[in-house]
């Protein structure tokens, strides 16, 4: 094996090395959850009247953290997609800019919150 051979053979196996070292940091974020009272309570009874869509958007909305839905430079609001499948409600909330008339959602922030039909929290999912 000539060096020029040897060389290129040694970067790519460091390069191999590296990459391969790397892959668990570009494979995405680390899912982390909102917990505690203020984010994710649990304070219910559970035998309380279930939530009507309404009512579990609007619990949604406040276990977001106070700014999320703006306003603020960034943020001008977040619409809400709610959705009862299972037993268990799922709001997944977009934050949104206005821009030329519209509601630009790109680039901004998501969160997915997942309640019990009398608002009891499972869980409260920041997104990236």
């Amino acid at each position: 094996m000539t060096a020029r051979r040897l060389a290129r053979a040694a970067l790519a196996l460091a390069t191999t090395g590296v990459l391969a070292a790397a892959a668990p940091a570009l494979s995405g974020p680390v899912l982390v959850y909102r917990e505690g009272p203020e984010s994710c309570p649990r304070d219910r009874p559970a035998g309380g009247a279930a939530l009507t869509e309404a009512q579990a958007i609007e619990r949604a909305r406040t276990l977001l953290p106070k700014t999320f839905c703006g306003p603020t430079f960034f943020v001008d609001g977040c619409d809400s997609e709610p959705e009862f499948a299972l037993g268990i409600w799922r709001i997944y909330v977009h934050q949104y800019k206005i821009a030329d008339g519209r509601k630009d959602r790109s680039g901004l922030g998501h969160s997915y919150l997942i309640l019990y039909p009398v608002g009891n929290c499972v869980a409260n999912i920041p997104g990236t």
